[in-house]
């Protein structure tokens, strides 16, 4: 296993797209939220999304806003009424982090300072805890892991939740959509948060990897996401098991990549400017 950093994660997934040979050996583990970016003809993104082969996913981000306590943002209603920009930690544009806290600012219109530039999560823990920054959105199961002391010691809120559908542990949590006023907002929340949720971390294999090989590895990684140790590990781990197959990640990526050009452009105008 190789670890790839770098802005954002666009740094493994080019070098999974152009410089991995097409043989089955190698699976990439890639960041989803690049996926709009590429759709957004952004310069450096060099990878066709519907030319990746996709073996599937273990489940999805479902991202969190957590913030802490002594930033004085204990709500979405404090947040929303801040006198002052509320200072989040970001990675890199088109990161799915970046994205949503976009999608708070611009989209909905939340008092937010963007610092981007962190390396990841844990960096963005580490900020929010010295007071540097008031936090971020994280992955749902991250928030149970890295920040599980934090959040049960009542020094870290979860103030929004991003997921479509409310999250069976957090139900009386707001959603990001709750927020959204008017139906361009509710179209602007769909795309960059809920339908990139569907894709937010595929597996994925090398174009022209060959048909054979793409076969016998989906059936592999879907009798794993069924197989009971596997399943017991994750469970003991913190860890969601909400599998999507290669044939509906193709799908829901496909569909994505179908928007209007001028929907297209506002995004790109949220995301990117």
């Amino acid at each position: 296993m190789e670890n790839i950093t770098g802005a954002g994660g666009l740094i493994q997934t080019n070098q999974t797209y152009k410089a991995t040979k097409p043989d089955g050996l190698t699976i990439g583990y890639l960041n989803g939220g690049l996926i709009l970016g590429q759709m957004m003809s952004q310069p450096g993104y060099d990878f066709d999304p519907q030319k990746f082969i996709y073996v599937g996913a273990a489940g999805k981000d479902n991202e969190v806003f957590v913030l802490s306590k002594k930033s004085g943002i204990t709500s979405a209603e404090k947040w929303r009424t801040s006198p002052t920009p509320v200072k989040l930690g970001g990675m890199a544009p088109g990161n799915t982090v970046d994205n949503v806290n976009r999608v708070i600012k611009d989209v909905l219109g939340f008092p937010t300072q963007l610092i981007s530039g962190y390396k990841g999560t844990a960096d963005i823990r580490i900020a929010t805890e010295s007071g540097e920054i008031a936090g971020s959105n994280v992955p749902w199961d991250t928030s149970q892991t890295s920040w599980k002391r934090s959040i049960e010691s009542g020094d870290i809120v979860l103030v929004i939740q991003c997921a479509k559908n409310p999250l069976k542990d957090i139900p009386k949590v707001p959603r990001i959509i709750d927020f959204a006023k008017t139906e361009e907002q509710k179209t602007m929340i769909d795309v960059i948060v809920h339908s990139a949720n569907e894709f937010s971390r595929p597996f994925v294999l090398t174009p022209g990897t060959p048909k054979d090989r793409v076969e016998i590895l989906r059936k592999a990684f879907a009798d794993t996401m069924k197989d009971k140790e596997f399943l017991a590990e994750a469970a003991k781990m913190q860890v969601t098991v909400d599998p999507l197959s290669g044939e509906e990640l193709t799908a829901a990526v496909s569909s994505a990549s179908k928007l209007d050009q001028s929907t297209l452009a506002k995004l790109k105008d949220i995301l990117f400017k």
